[in-house]
This record gives structure tokens, C-alpha cells and sequence, in this order.
């Protein structure tokens, strides 16, 4: 990051370059169609890191690309603001299994599992729209020994969000989320009835 700039400032902008280029707009004057108060500079200072969105700003930034505002703001929970993003979902998991991989200094053999390099493996790390196929997770699933599919599924404790919950939440969350899609109706029901009582 470059000297004498904001750090978060400099990851909130990278984050606005990426919503507006997922939203298919190349350039800032694609997007400052959708937002035709600022000017040029305004937004080529937020995506350069030189000066920090206001959370209306942000709101803008969010609405025009259809990027959630709290993961532009905070890099946290899913990309985009609505609907259920697979990608969003991979990255997250694969950066979560790559942490774990780190702290227990396992990091090669899950590298050998992958059949990728520790280089290609960073950009997958660092640029969270580039596509992760079908095969490199159905390895992360066979590495992990995790159903088919664990990997396009949201994960209570990957979710860097999730993590401000209380305690007692994110254990039902977790518990929720390894469950059968049926077994996860029934707890829904036994929850109604308690909430009735």
C-alpha cells in the first residue's frame, strides 16, 4: 500500500474497483453514469485509496453496482446485495480452509491436493472474482473430506461477519448449517413451537 494513505481507505477503493468492474463497467465514467452528481475525481480518489467514502457514499457505490455496502465498506459478508452468490461463498470458504492451512502448517499438502501453485493459489486469495471451478473445490471437498457441495454452501465460521454474533447465535447458526436440508426444517419447527409457547 502506498505511503502516507488511510490502509482501510486503500481496501475500500479496491473493493469499489472490483464491485464496478463485476458490474460489468470497465471504466469510472461507466459507473458515474449511475451517479452523475460527482465528478471524475471523486470517485478516482475513493478507488485509489486517497480519500474514505461517507457511508452515503457508499450507499451510492452500492446501489449502482449492485455490490453490498458492507462488503464494500468492510470486506465482510456476501459481495453482492442480493441473492445468494456461489462465488462470494467459494472464496470465502477457500479462504477460510487456506487460514486453517496456515496456522496448522499445512499449507503444502493442501497446495498438492490442489494441484496448483502457492502464486496462483494468492491471486485466487487476493481477487475474489476470479472464477473457482467446479474442480478445484470438488479437491477442496475430497482434501477436507466434506460432502459434494460443502464448498458452494455458507459456513457460520468462515463468515468473517458472523464472528460479532453472540456466542449461544453462532452455535445454532453452525448447527443449522451442517444440518440436512430436512433436518433444518424440523429444527425451524421446533423453534416456532418454543417461540409460540
Amino acid at each position: 500500500m502506498s505511503e502516507g494513505k488511510n490502509p482501510t481507505a486503500v481496501l475500500i477503493g479496491q473493493r469499489i474497483k472490483q464491485a464496478r468492474k463485476m458490474a460489468g463497467m470497465d471504466t469510472a465514467d461507466s459507473l458515474l453514469v449511475n451517479i452523475p452528481e460527482w465528478k471524475r475525481s471523486r470517485l478516482g480518489n475513493y478507488e485509489a485509496g486517497i480519500s474514505m467514502p461517507s457511508p452515503d457514499d457508499i450507499k451510492l457505490i452500492s446501489t449502482a453496482t449492485g455490490a453490498s455496502p458492507c462488503w464494500i465498506m468492510f470486506g465482510a459478508g456476501p459481495i453482492r446485495a442480493t441473492g445468494r452468490d456461489e462465488q462470494a461463498i467459494r472464496h470465502q470458504n477457500l479462504v477460510a480452509i487456506v487460514d486453517e492451512a496456515k496456522s496448522r502448517r499445512k499449507l503444502t499438502p493442501l497446495l498438492k491436493a490442489l494441484g496448483i501453485s502457492r502464486k496462483k493459489l494468492d491471486t485466487h486469495l487476493t481477487n475474489p472474482f476470479l472464477d473457482l471451478t467446479e474442480r478445484m473445490m470438488r479437491k477442496c471437498e475430497t482434501y477436507l473430506t466434506k460432502p459434494r457441495g460443502w464448498m458452494d454452501e455458507q459456513h457460520v465460521e468462515n463468515d468473517p461477519l458472523c464472528s460479532s454474533f453472540p456466542v449461544d447465535m453462532q452455535e445454532l447458526m453452525t448447527l443449522y448449517s451442517n444440518l440436512s436440508e430436512s433436518n433444518r426444517g424440523l429444527l425451524l419447527r421446533m423453534a416456532r413451537c418454543i417461540e409460540a409457547d
